[in-house]
């Protein structure tokens, strides 16, 4: 067998493999328009560059024909193109949009690596009892009542980055403060004045939902790691109907 068959196999192998990531990744863990909104296409490309490039390119450089040992090299590239793609397969996993959830004035888009675990053991709501693999729930969270577990939460924010969005337990249907939404939201025609770069997105969501920009609302919509994003919000039941990767910040 010639490198450049053992290349070929070993990169025909890579490419199903990095397939199947991608399929998961798109259609349970970030379907649209996750993937696009939380830079999926950077990681899919790390994939790609680790399994797809870096392990075939490797078959290619050290196979020669009855060289000694060359069963050891390339078990040794076998294990770590797995192991890369284990770790990155898993930052994936942890990193899956699994909440969005509606705050005050805002979004926040939830990662399962944000959620408080024990939070989980005394949810309401059937919805928000687990972490979703194919896709994120919304939520809406409810500003606890009792002051002791308020006082709880601002230290948590404190200490531990994890805000009332990080804990399912005060969640509740969006549905129920979808008023709170729309008395929060703005006419987008104002993010197109303050940001006119967002022009082409907002005429493509206007196309897509087949509407006109007076019947569109928008939030602003916050991740974890950054990378502020806005919430096309429908005025008449206040549902979301699109993310736009525009800074919402206009005041």
């Amino acid at each position: 067998m010639s490198r450049w068959k053992a290349s070929g196999i070993h990169l025909s192998i890579s490419v199903i493999i990095a397939l199947a990531v991608a399929a998961v990744m798109l259609f349970l863990w970030y379907p649209s328009p996750y993937f696009q909104s939380l830079g999926g296409k950077k990681l899919i490309l790390i994939i790609i560059g680790v399994d797809v490039v870096v392990g075939p390119l490797l078959t290619w450089i050290i196979f020669k024909p009855n060289k000694k040992g060359l069963k050891f090299d390339l078990s040794v590239i076998a294990v770590i193109q797995l192991v890369a793609l284990t770790y990155g397969v898993n930052v994936l996993y942890q990193e899956r949009p699994v909440f969005v959830v509606f705050v005050k004035d805002r979004f926040e888009i939830i990662a399962a690596s944000d959620v408080d675990k024990d939070s989980l053991k005394n949810v309401t709501f059937d919805e928000f009892k687990s972490l979703s693999l194919t896709g994120p729930e919304i939520a809406a969270a409810q500003i606890p009542k009792d002051p002791m577990e308020r006082e709880r939460m601002l230290f948590s924010a404190i200490d531990k980055g994890r805000d009332i969005q990080s804990y399912p337990e005060h969640f509740v249907p969006y549905q129920e403060q979808t008023d709170a939404v729309l008395k929060r939201s703005q006419p987008i025609s104002l993010l197109r004045k303050f940001r006119p770069e967002s022009t082409p997105l907002i005429s493509q969501t206007v196309e897509r939902l087949n509407t006109t920009e007076e019947d569109l609302l928008f939030l602003p919509m916050r991740t974890q790691r950054g990378g502020d994003l806005t919430a096309v919000i429908s005025p008449s039941n206040g549902s979301l109907v699109d993310i736009l990767q525009v800074d919402p910040w206009i005041d």
